[in-house]
């Protein structure tokens, strides 16, 4: 896992069966792997949580999609040979993420109206009283992006053993590497 503080970490991994057999083989390694509670699916989506007596605010789950191959814009570097992908994302539960994402919507919000307030009042040779906005807004915003990367260095035990139950499943799928959306190796 990169230390590199990231909102929403992203792998990719090119599978060598087609997207039918990869969703029914991953669909039977986790329920064998792990309880029912533990993780749910949908057509070729699936989530993994972290057991609700060990889940915390800044808990994650980890989000997987398997993809056609030709569909996969995020591909490069991927041998010939892949039929499908596997594109995982760890994120917060829905309710935590949704907060945020208003939360950092409503404050860059106000730093852009203060932004722009304030360059008015400076054209027009008033006080420009308004550029407050941003001399606030601005650090919360990046303490938000703290916040972020606390939550992830919190919560990367969890993000490992979510990481643990799905390798082994996916692991006779896999064909190369693990990529980042980056496609560099992880």
């Amino acid at each position: 896992m990169n230390d590199a503080p990231r909102l929403r970490p992203t792998f990719t991994i090119p599978l060598g069966v087609e997207r039918e057999e990869a969703i029914e083989r991953i669909r039977e390694g986790l329920d064998a792997a792990v309880p029912a509670n533990r993780w749910i699916g949908k057509g070729r989506w699936a989530e993994l949580h972290v057991p609700g007596h060990e889940r915390r605010i800044w808990s994650p789950h980890l989000s997987i999609r398997i993809d056609d191959f030709d569909a996969h814009h995020r591909s490069g570097g991927h041998p010939a040979d892949t039929a499908c992908v596997l594109f995982g994302r760890y994120a917060p539960r829905p309710e935590v993420w949704t907060g945020f994402v208003f939360f950092y919507a409503a404050v860059a919000f106000i730093v852009l109206l203060g932004a722009i307030l304030g360059y008015v009042q400076w054209a027009s040779n008033e006080s420009t009283w308004g550029l407050w906005a941003v001399a606030v807004g601005a650090p919360v915003l990046l303490g938000l992006h703290l916040a972020s990367w606390l939550g992830q260095r919190w919560s990367h035990d969890q993000m490992v053993e979510l990481r643990d139950i799905l390798g082994p499943v996916v692991e006779p799928l896999r064909i190369d590497v693990e990529r980042t959306t980056d496609s560099e190796p992880v």
